[in-house]
């Protein structure tokens, strides 16, 4: 599902995988959130969060070792968000969150690389437990510092009131589930989406 593979094969997985009109945008670890009005709207757009109300609009979220998070609002709406550390850092997932104009909103945490495969340097360990505190703080199989991304979306959206049902499993652990830049340094993505069902 990476936005670089040849147009035709990748049109070809989407349909394979969920029927209807695609948002997926050209994430680059920022904060930008897109309206979808209509189902299909911007498509390949670059951003990292996306919101919509609109049935039959797929929004979908691709990473290979990020996390990627659904929205889910009690008024019908929903949003989707692409959040690697520095997007995260940044507060995509609150941003995501604030777009759906929801006022109670339920996540859903899919497959990211967990501590035990996400190594991560001092100085910017340091700079997520300042920002998050010491529940980010991780260890790696091998016995070195990491940053646990899932600790890092409770505590992001939690300071919005989002509770967040993880079904999360490690990429980095499971390669015969899912691809893994960080481990594995495999150029494909997994997917995951969210939609509102036409009507019949």
């Amino acid at each position: 599902f990476h936005l670089e593979a040849p147009r035709a094969a990748l049109l070809h997985r989407r349909a394979a995988f969920q029927a209807g009109a695609w948002t997926q945008l050209d994430e680059v670890h920022g904060t930008v959130v897109h309206t979808v009005t209509r189902p299909g709207e911007h498509d390949f757009a670059v951003g990292d969060g996306v919101v919509t109300r609109a049935r039959g609009a797929v929004l979908a979220v691709w990473v290979g070792d990020c996390a990627p998070g659904v929205f889910l609002g009690e008024d019908g709406a929903l949003g989707a968000a692409h959040a690697g550390w520095k997007g995260a850092l940044d507060g995509v997932l609150p941003a995501t969150v604030a777009a759906m104009g929801s006022s109670a909103v339920t996540a859903v945490l899919g497959p990211c690389i967990h501590p035990c495969c996400y190594e991560f340097g001092a100085a910017d360990l340091a700079v997520f437990t300042d920002r998050f505190g010491p529940a980010v703080r991780g260890t790696t199989s091998w016995g070195t510092p990491a940053l646990d991304m899932r600790a890092v979306v409770r505590a992001s959206l939690a300071e919005v009131g989002v509770e967040v049902d993880d079904r999360s499993l490690c990429t980095g652990c499971h390669p015969e589930l899912f691809f893994s830049h960080r481990m594995r340094q495999q150029p494909g993505r997994q997917v995951m989406t969210v939609t509102k069902r036409a009507a019949a």
